[in-house]
């Protein structure tokens, strides 16, 4: 039906993807304060843009690498540490 079409559509829109992640870092009790949070949901929606627009392997491999630098130099030693121990929140972060 066209109702999950549209769902479907919703649900690859970079601001929605963006928004979830933020969502999980947050229920991941990861704390962020405002100005870190507006980063990295610009930075998010940013990836998931560029991911849509990647159409090789090394396209989307650049993009990951660029997140996961910008990611890693965004949060402190502690929250990256716990961030880090997330394994699957992490690994969602970044690719």
């Amino acid at each position: 039906s066209n109702v999950t079409l549209a769902q479907e559509k919703k649900a690859e829109d970079p601001k929605t993807l963006a928004q979830a992640e933020l969502n999980a870092l947050e229920a991941a009790d990861i704390n962020l304060d405002s100005t870190l949070k507006d980063g990295l949901y610009m930075l998010l929606v940013y990836k998931h843009d560029a991911l849509i627009k990647a159409t090789t392997d090394k396209e989307r491999n650049h993009v990951y690498e660029t997140i996961k630098s910008k990611i890693e130099g965004s949060f402190s030693p502690e929250q990256l540490k716990k961030l880090k121990s997330n394994k699957k929140l992490y690994e969602n972060l970044i690719k």
